[in-house]
């Protein structure tokens, strides 16, 4: 069989494959647009385990009647841009996505819609995705001064097989709760909010920046008893800063439930730095004292970070060895 280059609907179809597992995946994605497009608010919707819809609207920087096309292209995307020598530095990447990956996925097994306004203009515009077919951007309806609204719909009517694999939609809702407690962990300056089937499940206001307001956004997601039983973190060695909370030892469970980890505000789950946490407690202890609950972020240059990593990271790359001794 000869060497034959596939037709974009096929790769954006495979590329799905990897970004797209699920409905929570796709809400990651678009709720990490969000944030990266400097989103003070998100709203979340989301019907039928989020196989039927997944709603994101946000008050970011919005998207442009020309950069709409732009936006569903693959390895198309605003979080990279050329130094004065016109290269582009993999080594400094500061956003939680680059690769320009997400919406085209999505766009190539749901029906997707955006609509958006950027800042500074009075014209909103949309764009439809029908399983690969990008339809033409026209004039469109937009309630706030500047933010995008991104609709998907029929999640993976256009590789029903995926279908098969899914859990049960109320599996999939927790997913999608669990994805956006951890987002709005990592980002307390942020409101969030999140609907499922028609019913408001979470309502987190924008806390002040800082670990006053992190502890407030914590004791909103984990409860107060974790605020009344937090010891605060800050320490800093050889160019990596570790902050956050945890619980007092006495502050247990009989799992990690409550056990989150973040780095360069990302949420991740790294068993490296798990068993660092758990590391210092002396062994005659009861097991469950290793699961105390806690929260904790891991600032790291980003040239000390591999972004050689899969489209849905969740566990920290090139982590300094001190951090796990």
């Amino acid at each position: 069989m000869p060497i034959r280059r596939l037709p974009p609907e096929t790769v954006n179809r495979i590329a799905a494959g990897e970004v797209v597992e699920r409905p929570a995946s796709a809400v990651k994605e678009l709720v990490e647009n969000a944030l990266d497009a400097g989103a003070t608010s998100v709203e979340v919707q989301a019907d039928g385990g989020g196989l039927t819809r997944i709603l994101v609207a946000d008050d970011g920087q919005g998207l442009s009647a020309e950069e709409l096309p732009l936006a569903i292209e693959r390895h198309a995307t605003s979080k990279l841009g050329p130094d004065a020598h016109g290269d582009y530095d993999l080594l400094q990447i500061a956003t939680l996505g680059f690769r320009g990956e997400a919406l085209p996925s999505i766009g190539s097994v749901a029906r997707l819609a955006i609509s958006a306004r950027a800042k500074g203009q009075a014209d909103a515009y949309a764009i439809l995705v029908e399983g690969g077919a990008v339809g033409q951007v026209t004039p469109s309806g937009f309630p706030g001064p500047h933010g995008a609204r991104v609709e998907v719909r029929d999640l993976f009517y256009a590789t029903p097989a995926r279908l098969k694999f899914m859990k049960s939609e109320r599996t999939e809702s927790l997913a999608i709760a669990e994805e956006l407690k951890r987002q709005a962990m990592a980002h307390e300056a942020v409101s969030f909010t999140l609907d499922i089937d028609g019913r408001r499940t979470l309502r987190l206001p924008a806390e002040r920046k800082g670990p006053e307001g992190r502890l407030a956004r914590l004791a909103a997601i984990m409860g107060r008893e974790f605020q009344d039983n937090a010891l605060a973190i800050d320490y800093e060695r050889e160019g990596v800063k570790l902050s956050g909370f945890a619980g007092l030892p006495t502050f247990n469970r009989g799992n990690s439930a409550h056990q989150y980890l973040f780095v360069n505000g990302r949420p991740v789950r790294d068993r490296l730095l798990q068993g660092a946490c758990a590391g210092p407690m002396p062994t005659s202890w009861p097991a469950t004292v290793t699961r105390w609950w806690r929260s904790i972020w891991s600032w790291i240059r980003p040239r000390s970070t591999s972004m050689s990593i899969p489209p849905r990271p969740r566990s920290g790359s090139a982590i300094p060895a001190w951090c796990a001794a």
